[in-house]
């Protein structure tokens, strides 16, 4: 359609709205009021801009402007063709995915450590069910106790974990638990924890023991080993009841399953627990002294 065909077709319509107008008029009909947009110069006059008004496209963005009463884009950011301005608008109500780091949680009874300091454990969530059985709890028989030469808090305990197979811990128990308390009595451990040193000595595995606050207790703590059943052996695997023992485990557990695993342990009714879920070995439940809730380290 050319401009001169586009012209007559804006007059015969208005032809035609006028004999509207009028016909309305003579039956006494109210007429609407037609409304123009005021801001466009030539809509009342009902016809096409003049010549010199024109559309050009923006070199930059694309955008179709009206010359020449648009002499730029009115909004470049909003035009260009990548994702840079709706990244700013969204700039406020984004937040980085940066998972926060939980340090594990410290123990007396011989976490590893390295270089004199406690490893941390990442917090990657909620430990499992899946994840407790990554670590090797085992039943184990205390050897041998002696007191570090350079520390007045540790002890070097050898202990045999089954299979003919014994593991050193140093153990930060010492202004807890006297050494008859230990010595050949039966403990249950984490077996296959990194190596690492604790005041220069080494130590492969973590003796389990609840920590709980009490007047009666050496600064106002009583540390209690976990208890094995009678008829438990060196080397017994545990496992949660209801479920059976693991048949594999790591031979290196990751210190971020340990940590979350181990902020899931502690007493409940007298026995030791991972979440809701009973420490159990195939002659019975795994026990300890303690009250309800007290953290197992």
């Amino acid at each position: 359609m050319t401009a001169g065909n586009l012209d007559d077709a804006i007059k015969k319509i208005d032809g035609l709205l006028i004999d509207m107008e009028k016909e309305a008029e003579k039956s006494g009909v109210e007429t609407p009021v037609i409304r123009f947009d005021p801001d466009d110069p030539w809509a009342s006059e009902r016809s096409l801009p003049p010549a010199y008004v024109v559309k050009k496209r923006c070199p930059k963005t694309g955008y179709l402007m009206t010359k020449p009463f648009e002499s730029q884009c009115p909004m470049p950011e909003a035009f260009v063709k990548d994702n840079a301005y709706l990244r700013g608008m969204l700039k406020p109500v984004v937040k980085p995915a940066n998972a926060a780091a939980a340090q594990a949680p410290s123990t007396s009874s011989g976490q590893q450590e390295s270089g004199g300091k406690a490893k941390a454990a990442s917090a990657g969530g909620a430990a499992t069910v899946e994840d407790f059985g990554k670590v090797l709890f085992k039943v184990a028989m205390v050897t041998s106790v002696e007191c570090h030469p350079d520390s007045e808090k540790l002890y070097i305990c050898q202990l045999d974990i089954g299979n003919g197979e014994t593991k050193q811990v140093v153990a930060g128990l010492q202004k807890y638990v006297k050494v008859e308390d230990l010595q050949g009595k039966l403990v249950v451990c984490v077996a296959n924890l990194k190596k690492a040193k604790l005041a220069g000595t080494p130590s492969e595995a973590m003796i389990l023991a609840a920590e709980s606050k009490s007047a009666d207790g050496v600064d106002g703590i009583v540390v209690r080993t976990l208890v094995p059943p009678a008829g438990a052996a060196p080397g017994d695997i545990v496992f949660l009841e209801g479920t059976q023992p693991a048949e594999k485990f790591t031979k290196r557990l990751s210190s971020t399953i340990w940590g979350n695993v181990g902020k899931a342990l502690s007493v409940k009714g007298g026995v030791a627990c991972f979440m809701a879920h009973a420490f159990c070995v195939q002659a019975g439940k795994i026990t300890v002294e303690a009250p309800d809730g007290t953290t197992i380290k």
